[in-house]
């Protein structure tokens, strides 16, 4: 099991800058306990099931758990890899309320909000802005509930796309 290895791949050669330091630990439910650590977002992932992480993670702390399947055509390319991950946030943290909260702070009016999305972290979002946008390579369940699906994939400029078809 390893701790985000997209990401650790993508900002590898980038260690340290801007205060970004990954650290591989042979068990992250572990470590969290014994270095008494806040949960802000944890990104676990794997080649082989997280169910037994998941029911243990959600059972020691107070958090929400979205278990995301990257296989088939939904395989990441950026690693060439299939494997699953746990996206974990502290409880009622989502892409909706953070939204929510900077539609309010700006007084902009959720039906003027344009958000876009590719993950099944993104589907409260854009249930609830005026215009909702899944990338071409999004999950089906994401192209479900948007209003709009742009042409591109998300490597080849799908959220340019779509902020250039609404300015």
């Amino acid at each position: 099991m390893y701790l985000d290895l997209r990401n650790y791949k993508l900002f590898k050669s980038d260690n340290n800058k801007d205060g970004l330091k990954f650290t591989i630990v042979p068990n992250i439910l572990e470590y969290v306990k014994k270095n008494n650590c806040n949960i802000f977002k944890i990104i676990v992932s794997s080649n082989s099931s997280l169910d037994n992480v998941k029911e243990k993670i959600t059972h020691d702390f107070n958090v929400d758990v979205l278990s995301v399947k990257k296989h088939g055509k939904y395989k990441d390319l950026i690693i060439n890899k299939e494997y699953e991950y746990l996206d974990i946030v502290p409880k009622s943290t989502n892409k909706k309320s953070a939204l929510e909260f900077l539609s309010s702070y700006l007084k902009i009016n959720s039906k003027d909000v344009l958000a876009i999305g590719d993950n099944l972290n993104d589907i409260d979002m854009l249930k609830n802005v005026g215009i909702s946008v899944a990338v071409n390579n999004a999950y089906d369940e994401v192209k479900k509930i948007a209003k709009h699906i742009t042409n591109a994939p998300v490597e080849k400029g799908a959220f340019a796309e779509a902020i250039f078809k609404f300015l």
